[in-house]
């Protein structure tokens, strides 16, 4: 389903990218599929988020499924569409695809999906500039590449929810990508700052939905760490909700 051809023709942009390796595919999946996809996550009903008190400030309006303590096999009997769509990017052919694009090499699926799976972001919904963890906890092996995919039809530049991309160097934002339908964004996660920290301004009823898939390897980082969120305030981020809401 992936245009293959785009590893070769892509490896130079996607391994020379600046702040860091990342690539940005529109048209990733077929429309059909995706579309469907969407069907299925609108009507899901089981979404859970994080209750860390210490992840409030970073973590706001963001829900996911599965979470830690899900029985994974459940996930194909509730979204079995969207199921599908994992199995096939986990998949040889696929992570072959990622490989050649990106450089690194014998990469490993994660068939709980911890941390990855579905994300629902809803309005006033924002996730700060943070480095992933890069460690899995069960398997131990390194965290070393992220998948996202949108699946935001009609998606308006007012509404917020960009992606944006971190110099960890520079701590100056790089990059913003707009969450749209059928966008999917590859990126190293090896200090590799990112986040969508201005909140969103969604009418009623529309929310910022995408799929997150994350592959290892066997190697062992220098040192290991838990994901790690940087203040707003820290950053020069200081547009926030109230400022948004008074341009609508």
């Amino acid at each position: 389903m992936i245009d293959y051809s785009l590893s070769d023709k892509l490896k130079v942009q996607y391994q020379t990218a600046n702040p860091f390796p990342y690539i940005v595919i529109d048209n990733f999946l077929p429309e059909f599929l995706l579309k469907s996809c969407v069907t299925e996550l609108k009507n899901h009903n089981e979404w859970f988020h994080n209750q860390e008190k210490w992840v409030e400030e970073y973590q706001v309006n963001k829900f996911f499924y599965p979470n830690f303590d899900s029985n994974i096999e459940d996930f194909p009997k509730k979204i079995p569409i969207t199921n599908m769509i994992f199995d096939y990017l986990n998949s040889e052919s696929v992570i072959n695809f990622l490989q050649e694009l990106t450089g690194l090499n014998n990469l490993y699926r994660d068939p709980l999906l911890l941390g990855g799976g579905i994300h629902k972001i809803s309005n006033g919904g924002k996730l700060s500039v943070h480095i992933d963890f890069n460690i899995h906890p069960g398997t131990m092996k390194r965290r070393k590449l992220n998948l996202l995919i949108y699946l935001n039809e009609n998606w308006k530049k007012e509404w917020e929810g960009n992606l944006e991309l971190w110099d960890k160097k520079t701590w100056e934002k790089k990059i913003e990508v707009e969450p749209i339908f059928n966008r999917a964004v590859i990126f190293n996660i090896d200090d590799a700052p990112h986040g969508h920290p201005i909140p969103l301004n969604t009418p009623e009823g529309i929310e910022r939905y995408s799929l997150a898939l994350y592959y290892f390897t066997d190697e062992t980082p220098e040192s290991k760490h838990t994901v790690i969120f940087y203040k707003d305030e820290e950053l020069g981020i200081t547009k926030k909700i109230n400022d948004i809401f008074k341009t609508t």
